[in-house]
């Protein structure tokens, strides 16, 4: 390469690097100052139903959205509302992390109504709830209320690792007609196949089981220091990484997003925890067709919806052999397999999960969710059944406009 061509792309090259050295020193300023918690869960949402801790919110579509769907000819969005189901453990931010890595807005966006139940933060007197209470009482009483909302278009399950195992604990228990779809993303159904961390914790169950009643709630701290350890180099090299692009406000936003995502986890309820621990990682009975919830037997080959499985390359936790063997063991004839890379965070919400995964579920619900009706009619719809919800539950009501966790 001649030198004055050299020398022509280093000028422009140099300039770059100087400006974000100075952004760097601006935004690293502004990073010190501010609250992490204040870049997280920021759509606004309404909760439409609400019964003690637990909660069904509805994301309601802003006029920007209509315009931004009107530019594009959208043409509207889908009759059939997506509910997001997250894990047990997490918060329900971690769907809407922040505005550049929100899967609410992408969805949105894409043309869908958003729901998410919420099922609250444990406290002691909470020790006793076990998954038959998730499956049975509180996934019901909100898709209840949602089939009403959709006024008999059904709904479509998005669910997250043990979010994802429970919309498909749901739907082979009731046999609900009204699920159109689900999506599962980083959900682990065969347990054998799980890799390193499931053969040690089998190994290791006595221990386990005994520190668990000690405890009784599994605390959210303790969850959160065994998935740092899962991921020890990333511990190391996170601050590093911050500093060198600190000049991209969209980095440090996801910075400060993934870093309350590890730092608030919550805790896991006793039974809960016990029951998950016994009968679905140690004795592998969601594979088997062996887990029972009351009379209620819980059979894969019950779910007869579309079904769409996404598994990470990398993902230590949900091994991709053990998402999936879902597809072996359902009865859906339009089943679908997406293996994409990433571990357990970054194939849900990592950089590359917008074009890699969002963009493919948004993609596949479209085609599988109707066609789309005016916004005009599906926000007065969402009104109309707002007010009509019940009111017990937390401050607020079931009408109050919020915009975080």
């Amino acid at each position: 390469m001649p030198l004055t061509n050299f020398l022509s792309r280093g000028e422009p090259l140099a300039r770059i690097q100087a400006n974000r050295l100075v952004l760097r020193f601006v935004n690293g300023f502004a990073w010190m100052l501010r609250d992490p918690r204040s870049v997280i869960a920021r759509t606004p949402y309404e909760v439409v139903f609400a019964r003690d801790k637990l909660e069904l919110r509805h994301y309601t579509i802003p006029e920007s959205l209509e315009t931004w769907a009107a530019e594009l000819e959208l043409g509207g969005i889908y009759p059939v509302p997506v509910l997001l189901v997250p894990p047990l453990m997490v918060k329900p931010f971690i769907f809407d992390l922040h505005p550049g890595r929100s899967l609410v807005r992408y969805l949105q966006q894409a043309g869908f109504d958003v729901y998410l139940v919420d099922f609250g933060e444990p406290t002691d007197k909470d020790s006793v709830i076990s998954l038959d209470d998730y499956v049975l009482d509180f996934l019901p009483r909100v898709t209840g209320e949602l089939r009403a909302r959709s006024n008999g278009s059904g709904f479509s399950f998005l669910g997250y690792c043990m979010g994802g195992l429970f919309s498909l604990m749901y739907a082979a228990a009731h046999k609900d007609p009204a699920v159109r779809n689900l999506v599962c993303i980083a959900t682990p159904v065969d347990t054998d196949k799980m890799g390193l961390l499931a053969t040690l914790a089998k190994i290791m169950a006595p221990q386990v089981e005994f520190i668990s009643d000690r405890l009784g709630n599994v605390p959210g701290g303790l969850s959160s220091t065994v998935f740092k350890m899962l991921t020890p180099l990333k511990s190391l090299t996170r601050w590093a990484d911050l500093f060198l692009n600190m000049w991209n406000e969209e980095y440090v936003d996801s910075f400060d997003a993934m870093g309350q995502w590890v730092s608030q986890f919550i805790d896991y309820p006793h039974e809960a925890f016990k029951q998950f621990f016994r009968e679905i990682i140690k004795a592998n009975k969601l594979k088997d067709g062996r887990m029972r919830f009351g009379r209620k037997t819980v059979d894969l080959r019950n779910v007869r919806c579309s079904v769409l499985a996404v598994a990470g390359e990398s993902d230590r936790i949900a091994a991709k052999e053990s998402v999936a063997a879902l597809l072996e063991l359902i009865s859906s004839t339009d089943k679908q397999l997406e293996v994409v890379p990433g571990g357990h965070m970054g194939v849900f919400a990592g950089s590359h999960a917008p074009e890699m995964v969002w963009r493919k579920v948004a993609a596949w619900l479209g085609e599988r969710s109707g066609s789309r009706i005016a916004m005009s009619k599906a926000r007065g719809r969402g009104r109309k059944r707002a007010t009509a919800a019940p009111t017990a539950g937390r401050e607020g009501g079931p009408s109050a406009v919020r915009g975080g966790v």
